[in-house]
């Protein structure tokens, strides 16, 4: 077995402040101070401080009024452990895409991924991906490495807090690499640790070195279980945490915004703990559910749909971007939440040289999905075909439904392309453009007019139907074409053969 520990020391700071990048100019809170509190409120100390607070003399530890009056203006918030236990959750459903070995903690994670180092190219390229994407998580993690889940926390923790060893691959290293660490690291009591000081024991390799019967006797058979769960010398059985059936992550703003261009960050955020998510399940999402809470007043629910189930945060940003582009906003937005109430499977795509008609499908699909992101509900629909020889009777609009090749899945649309491309052509040619009413044709010298003279080059096509319904037609189709190269489709009645008409335009 093979641990990695994701200790995440400023997760008290950063699950209140998730919507500033860094230091970056276009974060709400722009070069403040902030500080996270903890304590009784008659003396409360300072728990964690942003890179401002810090650079002004605040650190960890010291008291609220201290830290008020080394930096001028810090904003201080209260610890939330209820908001840090529901982030902690959505790190573990986010870690759970390079393993299925989750174990929760109460400030942060650990992976077991003995079985996922080939999968992901080795321990490194591994420990890369998992640090680049904390980062685009908005959380910064101390890591640690060892053979047993307490061993890889110990190493964690200590290398957050002073320069040291962070791995250990070898169970039998394990003394060795741990022995240097603090005490103070593992959760015992106050009085214990101030009992081992009074003994000069301030490190594991010198609690190792006692004898371990008066060491269970003094200090308690906790103490040396945990000693030895940390050496893999006892057994450490751990729960893994059990990815939910759905997606839901919501994110508070420090204060009301009117501006949805400030929502960005936030909502990438939550976009790669989505995809992250889906990958842990195998799925994909064919709609997302964006909500703008507004305080008191009724949140603004914005649906995002896919024609086939989608899971790159790419995609759907893009969509968000151009629908909160264009969206008016009629109050402040207080928080931000995304929601994926249905998943559904998903299969990945092999890259080719050439684009297939998977890859094909695939680029359709885009467009539909930007179009509807940008147009009002309904703009978009689908056409279906009706058992009608009249032109303008024979196809019928969709509405509600989304504009598919078929329904299914791309690689069911891919394939029905490709069977629509093999099929033989009708020998009846008809025009993509048809006109919503026939317009009637000028005629010189009994020659209809468009766009100049018209010369026939096919017809006529005889189409007399629409006696059942009182909406009988009788015509003659031909095709022409002007002297500027356009074809088009027009007729005439039987009945008044001198009269022309246009009905379509071919492309």
């Amino acid at each position: 077995m093979l641990w990695i520990a994701l200790y995440l020391p400023d997760l008290p700071l950063e699950v209140v402040n998730r919507v500033q990048a860094g230091d970056a100019a276009t974060a709400l809170i722009v070069d403040l101070p902030l500080a996270v509190s903890d304590g009784p409120d008659n003396r409360p100390f300072v728990l964690s401080a942003n890179p401002r607070a810090r650079a002004a003399g605040v650190h960890p530890g010291m008291t609220v009024a201290a830290a008020c009056a080394l930096a001028t203006g810090l904003a201080t918030l209260r610890r939330e452990e209820a908001r840090e236990a529901r982030a902690i959750r959505q790190v573990a459903g986010w870690a759970a895409q390079f393993t299925p070995s989750v174990v929760l903690e109460r400030s942060g994670v650990l992976l077991e991924v003995a079985a996922s180092l080939t999968l992901f190219g080795g321990l490194a390229r591994l420990l890369g991906q998992v640090r680049t994407g904390l980062a685009e998580l908005g959380y910064r993690a101390s890591f640690g490495v060892a053979p047993t889940p307490l061993g890889a926390w110990l190493l964690a923790r200590g290398g957050h807090e002073q320069a040291g060893v962070r791995a250990c691959l070898e169970a039998t290293d394990l003394p060795a690499r741990l022995g240097e660490l603090p005490l103070a690291l593992f959760d015992w009591p106050r009085e214990r640790l101030d009992a081992l000081a009074v003994l000069g024991i301030h490190r594991i390799r010198e609690a190792l070195a006692l004898p371990r019967d008066g060491f269970r006797r003094r200090f308690g058979a906790g103490a040396q279980s945990d000693l030895d769960r940390a050496l893999g010398r006892a057994a450490d059985p751990r729960p893994c945490f059990a990815l939910p059936d759905r997606f839901s992550s919501r994110i508070d703003l420090p204060f009301d915004v009117i501006d949805t261009a400030l929502l960005d960050i936030p909502v990438t955020r939550m976009l790669a703990e989505m995809e992250g998510f889906l990958r842990a399940r195998g799925a994909g999402a064919l709609q997302l559910v964006l909500e703008l809470e507004h305080g008191r007043s009724v949140p603004t629910r914005i649906t995002l749909g896919s024609p086939a189930p989608e899971r790159a945060r790419a995609r759907w940003q893009r969509l968000v971007r151009e629908r909160l582009d264009r969206l008016e906003l009629k109050a402040t937005i207080s928080a931000v939440a995304i929601h994926v109430d249905t998943l559904h499977g998903f299969g990945e795509h092999s890259t080719t040289f050439l684009p297939d008609a998977t890859r094909r499908a695939q680029s359709w699909h885009e467009l539909t999905e930007r179009l509807s992101s940008r147009l009002e509900p309904g703009a978009l629909f689908s056409v279906g075909l009706r058992d009608d020889h009249r032109p303008e009777q024979a196809w019928r609009r969709a509405d509600g439904r989304p504009l598919r090749l078929r329904p299914g899945p791309a690689s069911a649309s891919a394939s029905a392309s490709a069977a629509a491309a093999t099929a033989p052509r009708s020998r009846r040619e008809r025009p993509v453009f048809l006109l919503e009413r026939p317009r009637m044709l000028v005629c010189a010298e009994s020659r209809p007019q468009y766009q100049g003279p018209l010369d026939l080059v096919s017809g006529p096509e005889r189409i007399e139907a629409g006696w059942w319904d009182g909406r009988a037609v009788a015509r003659d189709y031909y095709v022409a074409r002007n002297r500027a190269g356009e074809t088009c489709w027009i007729y005439r009645e039987p009945v008044d053969p001198s009269r022309w008409y246009l009905h379509g335009l071919f492309a």
